[in-house]
Order: C-alpha cells, then sequence, then structure tokens
C-alpha cells in the first residue's frame, strides 16, 4: 500500500471520527451506535498504519489481493451492523404496539368512567 493511499485512509478516518462525535454531541446519535463506527475508525487507522497483517490474513484465507479481503470483510462488517439496527428496530417497534395499547386501554377507561 503505497503512503499516500495510507494518509489518505487516516485522513478519512480523523474526519469519520469527528463527525461521529459531533453527532453525538448534538444527540443526532446515540452513544452506543457511536462505539460501532469508532471502533471500525480504530480498525481502519491501525489497518493503514500496519498493513502486513492484512496482507499475511489474506494470503492465509486464500485471498488473491489483500483488497478482496478487506471488501469482503467490510461487507461482514456491515451485514453486523445492519442485523444490529434490525435487532433494535424490532425492539422499539415492540415498545411502541405496546406503549399504544397501553394509551388505548387508558383513554377507554377513562371514558367509560
Amino acid at each position: 500500500m503505497s503512503v499516500s493511499i495510507r494518509i489518505a485512509i487516516v485522513f478519512a478516518c480523523l474526519l469519520l471520527a469527528l463527525y461521529v462525535i459531533r453527532l453525538v454531541s448534538t444527540d443526532k446519535l446515540q452513544l452506543r451506535y457511536s462505539l460501532l463506527w469508532l471502533a471500525l475508525v480504530v480498525t481502519l487507522l491501525l489497518c493503514s498504519i500496519f498493513p502486513v497483517p492484512i496482507y499475511l490474513l489474506s494470503s492465509f484465507f486464500g485471498f488473491v489481493t489483500s483488497a478482496n479481503f478487506i471488501f469482503v470483510a467490510g461487507f461482514i462488517f456491515v451485514i453486523l451492523i445492519l442485523l444490529s439496527l434490525s435487532v433494535t428496530v424490532s425492539r422499539q417497534a415492540l415498545a411502541i404496539k405496546n406503549l399504544t395499547q397501553k394509551i388505548a386501554l387508558l383513554e377507554k377507561n377513562s371514558s367509560s368512567s
């Protein structure tokens, strides 16, 4: 990996980290979700500063180029993020349904009194 690409990755990681921190400070992103993105930033920083482990892992798993390995690893990471968000949305949908039913029962009880 060339030095210019590594510098660009470090710069992009720093920008992403600043953006995530800004989203958290303005209450547009919860802290628990920001930790996932900050973990991605740290991982990318480590991979750009120390690319040799990526080369070793990609050859160990049989990838022809390390770029293919990074692409597959990124794809798996995105799938895990989507799964995590799907669980959260499901939990929130159930909570909304329960709250709606409770409000309906309270309104029914208050109107019949």
